[in-house]
């Protein structure tokens, strides 16, 4: 079974096979039209599960199954769509994994760097020890935050506090 979308977008019905032939711009038109549908849908269902749940509006439950369907032939396409789009801009897997990797080092080292400065900050303004003990205080509550939250949830304790 071939699986097809109507795209009002490129005004056509596209195989997914065709997705890969799609030049850089329409591939873009494509990517967006299909996230913006996934999107419209995950809200069409979020609604009509709080419908029935808040209003007692009963669900149609055939309604629910195609459009589950509907989206999921859709995120098939946006997968698709996607890795035509990595490939036309000259990105490949190995490539895109690196950059992430680099934009969490980045984003950790700023963490903290902006941590550092903000608690040299505060001990200058706080004045000698009243730092270090509103911050013993919040490690505290933290920690009895995060045992309950563990506890709460029937989590097994992985992290050490």
């Amino acid at each position: 079974m071939t699986l097809n979308f109507a795209s009002k977008e490129l005004g056509r019905t596209l195989a997914v096979s065709e997705v890969h032939e799609l030049q850089l711009e329409d591939c873009r038109r494509f990517h967006v039209e299909l996230v913006l549908a996934i999107q419209q849908m995950d809200d069409a269902i979020q609604e009509a599960h709080r419908l029935d749940r808040d209003a007692g509006v009963p669900c149609d439950r055939d309604w629910l199954h195609r459009t589950r369907k509907k989206r999921r032939i859709t995120i098939a396409f946006a997968t698709e769509a996607k890795a035509r789009l990595l490939k036309l801009e000259g990105v490949d897997g190995v490539e895109l994994q690196r950059r992430r990797h680099q934009v969490d080092v980045q984003r950790e080292k700023f963490q903290r760097l902006r941590q550092n400065r903000l608690r040299d900050l505060l001990r200058e303004e706080l004045g000698p020890g009243v730092y270090e003990e509103l911050e013993g205080e919040a490690y505290e509550a933290a920690e009895a935050d995060f045992k309950l939250w563990i506890e709460e949830n029937g989590y097994e304790q992985l992290y050490t506090t």
